[in-house]
């Protein structure tokens, strides 16, 4: 079963230390409508956020704070959590950060397509490789406890001991809100002010 972890458990540093996910966009807040575009197509979902636990809880999927061993340690603290509090049935994991609203409406099926036997699936466009939306076998997580002990904190750097399959799409589907200038213009390309 494909399950989906939504990243929101991020610093906002970027965006003056608030909490991204809650930012409004077109009347919500900004992790909702990656929440709408990820749970068409997974079968579970939960999601990795530090702040405003009870906010992030009102849609009935569970939430987890980074565990306290990998506090502060950025994205991968949240799948390293994660991987601690799965449920069994969920043999493949779909990463999304709280900032990428327009998320492709086809983003799981084709990497789940791709994966064959790698263990990760990671979307590239003409901008480069996006590893903050990763499908990954739920067995690859296995070694990311040691990576993160080791002092290791990049995805990057952790996905390069694993077998990757790459997916081009396009670039649209993965733009983000890294900033406030970056949430502006989402916001009007979706068509309505935050």
């Amino acid at each position: 079963m494909i399950g989906a972890l939504l990243l929101a458990g991020g610093e906002g540093r970027r965006m003056g230390g608030v909490d991204k996910g809650m930012q409004p966009l077109c009347g919500q807040p900004l992790y909702q409508h990656v929440l709408q575009a990820l749970q068409p197509q997974v079968a579970w979902l939960a999601i990795s956020a530090n702040r405003h636990l009870g906010d992030y809880a009102v849609h009935g999927h569970p939430v987890w704070p980074d565990a306290a061993p990998w506090q502060g340690m950025g994205p991968l603290a949240a799948l390293a959590t994660a991987a601690a509090n799965l449920p069994p049935h969920v043999t493949l994991l779909q990463t999304a950060p709280c900032d990428s609203p327009l998320l492709p409406a086809d983003l799981v099926p084709r990497l789940a397509a791709a994966l064959g036997d790698a263990d990760v699936a990671m979307p590239v466009t003409a901008q480069g490789p996006q590893p903050a939306c990763l499908l990954l076998r739920v067995a690859a997580l296995a070694g990311l406890p040691a990576y993160l002990a080791a002092g290791g904190r990049s995805i990057r750097g952790w996905l390069a001991g694993l077998q990757v399959v790459e997916v081009v799409f396009d670039e649209a589907g993965f733009a983000n809100a890294n900033d406030a200038a970056a949430l502006a213009r989402l916001a009007a390309v979706m068509g309505g002010a935050g």
